[in-house]
């Protein structure tokens, strides 16, 4: 097969760098508002600055601070120690991005840092976004950035997982044939892929209530702090919002962003230390499976010739790039700010090839004769993109931060007379079975450390007026050890499993809801998020204490805005009050929702903690 060489725009304008396959368009990530998907394509890069003149340095050299992201600063400290920069001594520090980011924005609860420098280089520009959240970063930071150096976003795999995933470059055992190198047209490795392989597993693996089978499918470096980690979370905060016609691939994403956050590494490098360093590993095996990283640190780290090598594998629905933007911040004098352009000038000229040896492409990011040689890099197949919206950033930093807290929930399931109905489509489930089944499959892929407890309600029958409520089990962990043996989560799997309708009750959803949202305020966890979410197929009976006014004033007088519980309401049927249901959970942050299936359902619980 020929050769596909890729072919890159040196336009120098503003964003973070999305790399695809060839022929392969991607449009990426809601702004945080959700008003569309945007891209600023560049847009972080501004103008690379001319080769300053010959300068006397009559007075010595300009001292310039510069603040670079760990695996650049790795590189560059020897080369700038001999002050090979004209009229220009470069005082060099080693600093996380998003530490110098959240220093910068005046958001930082606890730092080591206590200047800002003249000229900070992050991994992405994608940072540039987040310093400038804030009043005083901007004021401090500016929107641009010239790129220095070039690394896509990749998923890493140990070689024989990537075989089975797509082979490197994207193509492999399950891709589409192609021609002798393995490359072909069609069935390029994905991260949509990559999600449903994590779906199916978590679903063989049964409930959260039992063991699971080996670790961790797919692990990330704490994408708060890691520029690769950041780049993956943004496609998929995108592809989340992009699921609201596809429950099943909602169910997914969400899943899989949870498992990710279940299984983080503070870093990169203590991610890679986790690798098999013997044999082998298999998708469904033990041990980290697959995890975002730059072309570079895979690179590196096959560089030291492991048993088990890495193998890059390029998403075709979104690789995004760390483009190392050279920032100089505001305020620098006249003195600094031309010290800082002849950084510039020997950044991009001469420091280039011993950035090349290192494993770094060039800024506009064509790959180099070191990265062909690793065997299991294919990124000369890969051409520029468009670039992610600024608001990105924050928007998927604010999903992860959600979903990376445990979840606290009570699951309040209607067993009126009623839920025995059989749901069309469904080979005869009643609508009570479905709800369970739903509920078993979402326990699934929130993990053991999530809370969750059970009620039950509806009214005594042949006793109008009385909602009776049946706590069957309380709140706490899915891998907690319960009195009599077995987990909390096999105990929850047991219960759901004996559900049994109440021929002839009626339903008493006001009186129900309310003391559920009650019961988890008592218990309110600020490290989690605490929500109610009741399963029903009708409105309330009209045969209980309360009216929907007394209710949602009941609801109000109850809340405590330091301590938010969300009332969800999953309705079934078509007896339900969607406008007077959506107006009851409104009061509590929460929402209500009609589905007709178990997929649906299922992501109906999954969204009861997160702000999609």
């Amino acid at each position: 097969m020929a050769q596909r060489h890729s072919h890159r725009s040196t336009s120098p304008r503003h964003g973070a760098r999305v790399s695809v396959p060839i022929a392969v368009t991607v449009v990426v990530v809601l702004g945080a508002a959700g008003g569309g998907a945007s891209w600023y394509a560049l847009n972080h890069r501004s103008a690379p600055a001319a080769a300053s003149g010959p300068a006397a340095c009559a007075a010595g050299p300009t001292v310039l601070s510069v603040a670079a992201a760990p695996d650049l600063a790795g590189v560059l400290t020897p080369l700038l120690a001999p002050d090979p920069v004209p009229c220009v001594r470069v005082v060099l520090t080693q600093t996380d991005s998003a530490d110098m980011a959240h220093f910068l924005a005046g958001t930082a609860t606890a730092s080591n840092l206590t200047a800002k420098p003249d000229v900070w280089i992050p991994d992405s520009s994608l940072w540039l976004d987040v310093a400038r959240t804030t009043d005083r970063g901007r004021a401090a930071v500016p929107q641009n950035g010239s790129s220095v150096a070039d690394s896509p976003t990749v998923v890493a795999a140990p070689k024989p997982v990537a075989d089975l995933l797509g082979g490197p470059g994207g193509q492999g055992a399950q891709g589409a044939q192609g021609g002798a190198d393995g490359q072909g047209a069609q069935g390029a490795f994905s991260w949509e892929q990559l999600v449903k392989l994590a779906l199916s597993q978590a679903q063989a693996q049964g409930s959260a209530g039992t063991a699971a089978q080996g670790g961790p499918l797919v692990a990330i470096a704490d994408p708060a702090h890691d520029g690769s980690g950041l780049a993956a979370l943004i496609v998929l905060d995108h592809m989340l919002g992009q699921a609201v016609n596809d429950p099943q691939l909602k169910v997914g994403i969400t899943g899989f962003v949870k498992g990710m956050a279940d299984n983080v590494t503070p870093s990169l490098p203590e991610l890679l230390a986790k690798l098999p360093q013997t044999g082998a590993t298999g998708t469904t095996g033990a041990g980290v499976v697959a995890f975002p990283a730059s072309e570079q640190k895979v690179w590196q780290y096959n560089s030291a010739k492991p048993k088990v090598p890495l193998a890059a594998l390029y998403p075709s629905d979104g690789s995004a790039s760390l483009d190392y933007p050279l920032a100089v911040l505001n305020g620098a004098d006249d003195a600094h700010a031309v010290a800082a352009d002849r950084l510039r000038t020997y950044l991009l000229a001469t420091a280039q090839d011993t950035l090349h040896r290192h494993g770094f492409r060039s800024p506009d990011g064509t790959a180099t004769q070191v990265l062909a040689a690793d065997p299991e890099l294919r990124g000369n197949l890969l051409e520029p993109s468009a670039r992610a919206d600024g608001g990105a950033a924050v928007h998927a930093l604010a999903l992860w931060d959600t979903l990376n807290k445990q979840l606290r929930m009570l699951a309040v399931v209607d067993v009126s007379g009623s839920m025995a109905q059989t749901v069309p489509g469904t080979g005869g489930q009643t609508r009570l079975q479905m709800t369970a089944a739903a509920c078993e499959k979402a326990m699934a892929l929130f993990g053991t450390r999530a809370a969750m407890g059970l009620w039950t309600f509806t009214t005594a029958r042949g006793t109008p007026g009385s909602t009776e409520i049946d706590t069957l089990l309380p709140i706490a962990e899915l891998g907690s050890a319960d009195a009599g043996g077995g987990t909390h989560g096999q105990h929850m799997v047991a219960a759901y499993g004996a559900l049994t309708d109440k021929p002839g009750s009626r339903n008493g959803l006001y009186d129900a809801l309310l003391a559920a949202y009650q019961e988890v305020l008592k218990g309110w966890d600020p490290a989690r998020v605490n929500t109610v979410v009741v399963f029903t197929d009708g409105k309330d009976d009209s045969l209980n204490s309360m009216s929907s006014d007394q209710l949602i004033a009941k609801l109000k007088a109850a809340g405590d805005p330091a301590k938010p519980v969300r009332v969800f309401v999953v309705a079934l049927g078509t007896d339900v009050d969607l406008t007077l249901l959506n107006k009851i959970t409104a009061v509590t942050g929460g929402a209500a929702v009609h589905f007709g299936d178990m997929g649906q359902m299922t992501a109906a619980v999954l969204g009861s903690t997160t702000t999609q």
